[in-house]
């Protein structure tokens, strides 16, 4: 009687690591093909699995990265893999306000998303809704006035009331904010409303520019008027789905970034060219005397550029730390903005 040799099961261990940028990653899928045989990578990107005989083949995959698979040698019980990223995003998917996730091409509401990279562009913005501007098709971006640091109207659908409020309902991870505009009360110094002047430079800010930009991982926006059958009668004006960056688990990550520029009057209108000749002709002898005493000893005094002539400092300086354990995940971070104008003590 001939008894056949048994196979035993084999163990088979390894990192899983990111094709790109060869950093770990930690919860990463590893199964042996056509079998329920599985386990994930610890927070260091590190697996151990035991391969039952007669299969050898490791199914290795990742949300956002390709699948691989590998053929496990005899001989070898050590397999190392590095996953590249799936950049095609044929499979992208869209949180929707019912807690699912949905493909875009399966999603009856009018969505346009924005992420991070976006959303930040090559120059530092000063608020969400005004990072927006031009990102949005359709969407009617624009400030309340020209005064530094006045609020952002966005209109989603255009006009669809006379004295009520267009602006869209904003949710940042799955919580209603209140976006009210809030004025600066900077009439109660300057008393710009005063002497017949009905601008008083009070520009109202939008409660949803407290966010960092730097902080904002995704933006969903759904346009379509079935946004207000999941989120209410509040939704009519369209809805703004925000997600902010959270820590993933790993080692500690510490991103540190500054930016310094400048900013100064872009056209000056500019002085006009006096002579003696034309002073008297426009304001009599007085004139003449006056332009004589002025090009002969204290000179021509430009009121533009001692208004408006100051080059005024931006700088902006973030910091974030990001990454935890299986468990536990964190994200912190700060950002200090400092703008000056381009008139003195703005």
């Amino acid at each position: 009687m001939l008894v056949p040799p048994v196979q035993a099961q084999k163990m088979v261990e390894g990192v899983v690591t990111d094709a790109e940028d060869g950093k770990a990653i930690p919860g990463a899928n590893v199964q042996v093909k056509n079998t329920t045989v599985g386990t994930t990578t610890d927070p260091n990107g590190e697996y151990e699995i035991q391969v039952p005989a007669g299969r050898d083949v490791l199914v290795f995959s990742f949300v956002g990265y390709q699948e691989r698979e590998v053929q496990v040698p005899d001989d070898e019980a050590r397999i190392d893999v590095a996953l590249p990223r799936d950049v095609v995003g044929m499979d992208e998917v869209v949180v929707t306000g019912l807690g699912s996730e949905v493909k875009r091409e399966n999603l009856a509401n009018a969505v346009t998303s924005v992420d991070a990279a976006d959303l930040e562009g090559t120059t530092d913005v000063e608020s969400i809704d005004g990072a927006l501007s031009g990102k949005v098709p359709g969407a009617q971006i624009n400030s309340y006035s020209g005064a530094p640091g006045g609020g952002v109207n966005v209109r989603l659908r255009g006009v669809s009331t006379i004295n009520g409020n267009a602006q869209p309902l904003y949710i940042v991870d799955g919580i209603i904010v209140s976006n009210a505009a809030i004025p600066t009360n900077v009439n109660a110094v300057t008393q710009a409303a005063s002497g017949g002047s009905r601008s008083n430079q009070d520009n109202p800010v939008n409660r949803i520019a407290d966010l960092n930009p730097k902080d904002i991982q995704s933006i969903e926006i759904l346009k379509g008027p079935s946004a207000a059958a999941i989120y209410g009668a509040r939704a009519s004006n369209g809805v703004v789905l925000i997600e902010t960056k959270r820590g993933e688990a790993g080692e500690t990550r510490v991103d540190f970034s500054q930016t310094l520029g400048i900013t100064t009057i872009r056209k000056k209108l500019g002085m006009r060219d006096f002579t003696a000749e034309t002073a008297e002709a426009a304001f009599g002898e007085r004139g003449r005397q006056e332009f004589l005493e002025a090009q002969n000893e204290r000179g021509f005094i430009d009121y533009e550029e001692e208004l408006f002539g100051q080059e005024g400092i931006l700088s902006t300086t973030s910091i974030s730390a990001s990454g935890g354990s299986q468990d536990t995940r964190f994200y912190l971070s700060g950002t200090w903005q400092d703008d000056e104008g381009i008139i003195e003590r703005t």
